[in-house]
């Protein structure tokens, strides 16, 4: 079977970008279009020009759009080809999309000398992808502009995995009413305290690390102002960055001039973020996008996008991970769909995903490391050839925003009201064995700590820390933070 469209320029150009999700191929088994779980299959008598431009107008027509693969095919296609092209077919949208690309990713102008006379259209057609509604439209092309980013950094999105209108909004209006609600009205400010710290510590529980109370507590300060940070940019992150290493030797004062990369427990490299040359350019268009809060694109998507191109990108040589977290609450924060004090306790629903978190993670992570010629040296990678900014400015984001949707929804519907009922129980059977017993603070918090994390009993092999104490006062204790958490059958692990 032939390959055409995307798989065509890719192997025939030596394109370094991801392989399409479906590669397109010509076969001789079919008469019309059909998809398989791996490929799309076109007949052999398929209308195709056989260049490099006519299976570039081919994949817009049958693929869609994959920027990456585009971005880099263009500078091959070459200026000529399009004009003689475009002024064959002046109202064509495939090759007006074509042209108007050309200009908006070099920055080069065409000057085609082509005035098309049809109607506009749009870029990236609505009903297949997520758009910026408010998109400019370009009159030498009669094309609007509604791409989520700019041309240094611009995620493609289908339309088919983002949320209907108004999902977002509702989904956090019953996080509000949750937390603001009778029964915890009282303890709102102590909630949202246990959130933030819930959250810190879920954030470095990723990372496999437990930060020192004095780490904890600067972090949980940045998350309680992400809301007052009008936007991300380098000083901004750097600040973050710095309160989110572990060590302080880690801390850093600007966007990283070298080469970073991720390893296994065997020293094998996983991956390999973009590239240091050409960095800068590709975090101020990922500025731009972060910080787009007028721009009308869905708060889900813009925080997904924003998220995960971070973290893919990794632009210092540590903390990454903890600053794709706190971008998430950032744009979640300054959306006005939640109190400027709220948070949503997203890390620890994504611990609970790890799995599925990794493999939205190496589903990105895995391509595009396989598109370096690298030597693995006892100090690192020797890079030979690297792939250049392409594959990190211009992602395929499909499956970051359906992760993202399904973990706040978790969040929302079972993460929050959980630790919300848990600090409830907390505080009435503290209240309770305060009045009954009068024993010390911390020794208090330990029990019900220590009973309600074994469904409701005291372990036997921890009964001797509290050798002090009666049985029947360790019996009655175990009653009341039973009934103060609802515990039925208690067990003793």
């Amino acid at each position: 079977m032939e390959a055409v469209g995307y798989a065509y320029l890719i192997k025939a150009l030596g394109l370094a970008v991801p392989s399409p999700g479906k590669p397109a191929v010509v076969s001789r088994s079919v008469n019309r279009r059909m998809e398989t779980e791996a490929q799309i299959l076109f007949p052999a008598n398929v209308a195709l020009t056989d260049t490099p431009l006519g299976h570039l107008e081919f994949a817009l027509r049958n693929e869609g759009i994959d920027l990456a693969t585009i971005a880099a095919a263009l500078p091959q296609i070459g200026r000529e080809a399009i004009v003689e092209r475009w002024r064959e077919t002046p109202n064509g949208e495939y090759i007006r999309r074509i042209a108007f690309l050309w200009e908006w990713l070099s920055g080069t102008a065409l000057d085609a000398g082509v005035k098309p006379s049809g109607r506009y259209i749009d870029l990236f057609p609505a009903d297949q992808y997520a758009t910026a509604p408010d998109g400019p439209r370009q009159p030498t092309y009669r094309v609007r502009n509604n791409a989520l980013g700019n041309p240094a950094f611009c995620p493609v999105v289908p339309r088919a995995v983002c949320p209907d209108s108004g999902w977002l909004e509702a989904l956090l209006s019953r996080a509000v009413q949750l937390a603001e609600s009778e029964g915890l009205a009282d303890a709102y400010k102590r909630a949202v305290r246990y959130l933030y710290l819930s959250e810190t510590r879920g954030s470095f529980a990723i990372e496999q690390e437990k930060p020192s109370a004095q780490k904890e507590e600067r972090f949980v300060q940045l998350l309680r102002r992400a809301a007052e940070t009008p936007r991300l940019r380098e000083e901004e992150l750097v600040e973050i960055q710095n309160a989110a290493v572990r060590h302080d030797f880690a801390r850093e004062a600007s966007y990283r001039y070298s080469q970073n990369w991720l390893e296994n427990s065997t020293g094998q490299i996983t991956f390999l973020p973009h590239p240091a040359e050409g960095l800068e350019a590709t975090m101020a268009g990922w500025e731009a996008f972060a910080n787009a809060e007028a721009s009308g694109i869905d708060p889900l998507v813009r925080a997904a996008c924003a998220s995960f191109g971070l973290v893919y990108i990794h632009p210092f040589m540590d903390g990454n991970g903890r600053l794709h977290r706190y971008v998430i609450h950032h744009i979640l924060a300054r959306s006005g769909l939640i109190p400027p004090d709220m948070i949503l306790p997203i890390s620890a629903v994504l611990m609970k995903n790890i799995e599925r978190y990794h493999a939205v993670l190496t589903a990105f992570s895995g391509p595009i490391t396989r598109l370096w010629d690298y030597r693995r040296l006892e100090d690192g990678p020797h890079i030979l050839k690297g792939p250049g900014p392409i594959p990190y400015r211009y992602p395929r984001m499909g499956g970051e925003v359906a992760f993202l949707k399904a973990m706040l929804q978790q969040t929302v519907e079972e993460e929050l009201p959980e630790e919300l009922a848990w600090l409830s129980g907390y505080d009435a059977a503290y209240q309770r064995i305060d009045a009954q017993y009068d024993l010390p603070a911390n020794e208090i918090s330990r029990l019900i700590r220590m009973i309600r994390g074994n469904h409701g009993r005291l372990a036997q092999r921890k009964r001797g820390q509290f050798s002090w104490l009666p049985a029947e006062v360790l019996a009655g204790i175990e009653e009341i933070v039973q009934e103060a958490f609802q515990l039925e059958d208690p067990e003793d692990d």
